[in-house]
């Protein structure tokens, strides 16, 4: 059932995150949300889009999974910060914590770096739950944000040094260290990350998982947000040259080559720069005390799944 309460919450957060970027002078933007090139990340699938122009000629495009790179490409051009809530869209996502459309606040600020990222997240979760308490809601764990690099996190709570890959591999039983990350990740450390009674910034991922993030000593600049053991936000201390982005598109294969923002690379490198995702979604759920982003979207892809798989149109 649609629950008004938590439309209106919807609504007074997102007043509030815009304002939080306001007054920090950054410009709220639109990128593409129809793009032709896939996202880099292998554990990232698009939704695929095809579309056809005047000529009739059809063109098979993508849904974005972030608006990254078009708002990477903003700030090469001279936008030193910048905001943007919209809609992103994943392929095969969907259960408790998943949709495969969901609302994601996305942000870069030139000269700034992933502690600069942990702090403007700390800020606005905080400015989020205290609107959140004005309204009535109340959260059920502390606001006091604590900090754990991921190899603390693995020691305590999967029992493994998370650099020594074999021993990752034995500690989860499985061949390919990636896999057994992962496994490790959501079975240990996520579940013991759900223990601790306040939000917790999980940061400096061994190099493998760098994503788009710089890497220095073997350990990428890189945070993670968890709450209760939910995954809320993830940030970088951004890459900024043409190979390093080259390699990283080429690893997924040539349709996730982002050529424009390549070229741009080509003539100089990406302002020192961080940037950080939120999914809005995750934070609505964990202000309204609720279990499933399922009571906080209205009419999610399961839902609309089941209505038209119901029957016929009476």
């Amino acid at each position: 059932m649609l629950d008004l309460g938590i439309l209106k919450l919807r609504g007074s957060l997102l007043d509030v995150i815009r304002l939080f970027f306001r007054e920090r002078k950054f410009i709220e933007v639109d990128t593409p949300v129809l793009v032709p090139y896939e996202n880099p990340d292998d554990n990232v699938d698009n939704v695929r889009a095809v579309f056809k122009d005047f000529s009739g000629k059809r063109h098979r495009f993508f849904l974005h999974t972030s608006p990254e790179f078009f708002m990477k490409r903003l700030v090469w051009h001279g936008c030193e910060r910048i905001f943007q809530i919209c809609k992103v869209f994943r392929d095969g996502e969907t259960g408790d914590l998943h949709n495969v459309e969901f609302t994601m606040v996305e942000w870069y600020r030139a000269g700034g770096n992933y502690s600069d990222g942990m702090e403007e997240t700390e800020s606005i979760v905080k400015a989020v739950f205290e609107k959140g308490k004005e309204l009535g809601f109340n959260p059920d764990f502390s606001l006091d944000f604590e900090k754990m690099t991921v190899e603390e996190a693995f020691r305590e709570f999967a029992g493994v040094d998370v650099f020594d890959e074999d021993a990752v591999k034995r500690k989860a039983n499985l061949d390919s260290y990636e896999d057994a990350f992962f496994f490790l990740l959501v079975d240990k450390v996520e579940k013991g990350l759900s223990r601790i009674n306040s939000p917790v910034f999980l940061h400096d991922y061994p190099e493998r998982f760098s994503a788009m993030a710089k890497v220095k000593n073997g350990k990428a600049e890189r945070f993670e947000l968890y709450i209760k053991g939910v995954e809320i936000a993830n940030g970088y201390s951004e890459l900024t040259d043409y190979n390093s982005y080259l390699g990283k598109f080429l690893k997924k294969g040539v349709k996730a080559v982002d050529k424009g923002f390549l070229r741009l690379l080509k003539d100089r490198p990406l302002p020192e720069s961080e940037g950080v995702a939120l999914g809005f979604d995750r934070l609505l759920m964990k202000v309204a005390g609720k279990e499933s982003i399922k009571e906080v979207i209205p009419f999610t892809a399961a839902e609309l799944i089941g209505e038209v798989s119901f029957g016929k149109a009476d």
